[in-house]
């Protein structure tokens, strides 16, 4: 039997679950902490989580430990919140909005019609525990990139996508996750020192420089940035591609 999606908040930690399908803060048991249970639905998404699950908490608990820390400053609060769901997300679902529309263009000549079963396995599941709530963005983005790939999945199962139309589809749809978390590890890289590793105190530090060009670290496509920045914003990508471009030459 298929299950729900679900992206409800569980007011108590599953238990009694296998350890590969869950993903857990190192914060768990010295503070409060977020327990969400993911449903999902293909085999695209299981597969992805499995190898990916601890890169992705990662990501997401530097990403909290800046937000706890800029808290005492309300200029870089702003500009790292902002970041994220002005730019980070919003690449996100740009990305998204292209597989949707790329799916709905191949139902048009093939509309999914049959009496067949698609049985998906009770293990279908993951478990994040976060500190902070910006990790439900992240599980949140992935139960929707979930669902349109389980309809791209019945397009393949009902044999109107052949395994490399599928495959192509599968990697659009890891990309969106992955640039996600990329962009978050690319944009916070500043915060590493010689010989150390990342601290959100030092962080901070560039969050309140009015000079630090956050856009300039990460790598966003010209088209795509085009669709989601202001004319000010797009002035510094230019700016930074120039600059980028006399260097080499």
């Amino acid at each position: 039997m298929a299950k729900k999606t679900s992206n409800s908040i569980s007011s108590k930690p599953v238990k009694n679950e296998p350890a590969q399908q869950k993903s857990v803060t190192k914060h768990a048991g010295k503070m409060k902490t977020i327990s969400t249970k993911i449903n999902y639905e293909t085999d695209h998404t299981h597969s992805y989580l499995k190898l990916n699950k601890h890169k992705i908490l990662n990501a997401f608990e530097r990403l909290a430990a800046i937000l706890r820390m800029a808290k005492t400053s309300n200029a870089a609060y702003t500009r790292i919140s902002q970041w994220h769901s002005d730019v980070n997300l919003a690449v996100a679902q740009v990305q998204l909005d292209t597989l949707h529309e790329q799916r709905v263009e191949k139902e048009k000549n093939f509309p999914v019609t049959g009496e067949f079963l698609i049985n998906t396995p009770d293990s279908y599941f993951m478990e994040f525990e976060v500190s902070h709530p910006v990790g439900l963005t992240i599980t949140q983005l992935i139960v929707a990139i979930d669902k349109e790939v389980n309809a791209i999945e019945k397009l393949f199962m009902f044999g109107f996508l052949d395994d490399l139309e599928y495959e192509h589809a599968c990697k659009q749809a890891a990309a969106i996750v992955t640039g996600v978390t990329d962009r978050i590890m690319k944009v916070t890289s500043p915060g590493k020192r010689e010989g150390g590793q990342f601290h959100p105190r030092y962080y901070l530090e560039f969050l309140r420089d009015p000079h630090f060009n956050m856009l300039s670290l990460c790598a966003l496509p010209y088209e795509t940035a085009k669709m989601i920045l202001t004319e000010e914003q797009m002035k510094l990508i230019i700016k930074t591609k120039e600059d980028s471009t006399s260097k080499v030459a």
